[in-house]
């Protein structure tokens, strides 16, 4: 996958609806368009928030930071799960899969980035091919984690190519 990385403006924005928040672009995103970087701290420690970055490392926002700096800087943490997602994180870059219309969610498969989540989850996103729960990578079949072998992290790929062994004691 080739992706654009020249980011000229905002594409993304937080919005509140049923009081739940979502990441949604705003405005029109052709395919691998880069739509954001993922800014903050790098931790030791796994949360429902954090984005895995490789074996030992998440990214995370600091502590005690006001809504609005929350909101703009650290939107990223608003991207919701779904199986059949519209966007990829590349390292700590964010990139359209597929053209996006204004105001469509932003959305990633949490596997592809987590090894074992922190807070699994049932997956609502209603999708053909749903996961079901969502646990991380570590529990998928190897029929599924060959299937999102083009959206993995880096670290998620060398774990599937045996390049990495897989984690003991997770």
């Amino acid at each position: 996958m080739t992706e654009s990385t020249v980011v000229t403006e905002r594409r993304a924005a937080v919005v509140r609806n049923d009081g739940e928040y979502r990441l949604v672009t705003n405005q029109a995103v052709p395919a691998r368009t880069l739509l954001f970087t993922l800014e903050g701290e790098v931790t030791a420690t796994p949360t429902r928030y954090t984005v895995q970055l490789d074996a030992v490392h998440h990214i995370d926002m600091p502590g005690d930071c006001p809504l609005e700096e929350v909101l703009d800087r650290y939107s990223w943490r608003f991207m919701n799960h779904a199986c059949e997602p519209t966007a990829v994180i590349r390292d700590r870059s964010v990139f359209s899969l597929r053209p996006i219309p204004a105001w469509s969610e932003i959305t990633f498969h949490y596997a592809t980035t987590e090894y074992d989540m922190a807070e699994p989850f049932t997956c609502q996103c209603g999708g053909d091919r749903c996961d079901g729960v969502i646990q991380g990578f570590r529990h998928l079949p190897k029929e599924r984690r060959e299937a999102l072998r083009a959206l993995l992290s880096p670290y998620l790929l060398a774990v599937l190519d045996g390049r990495l062994a897989e984690p003991v004691g997770v």
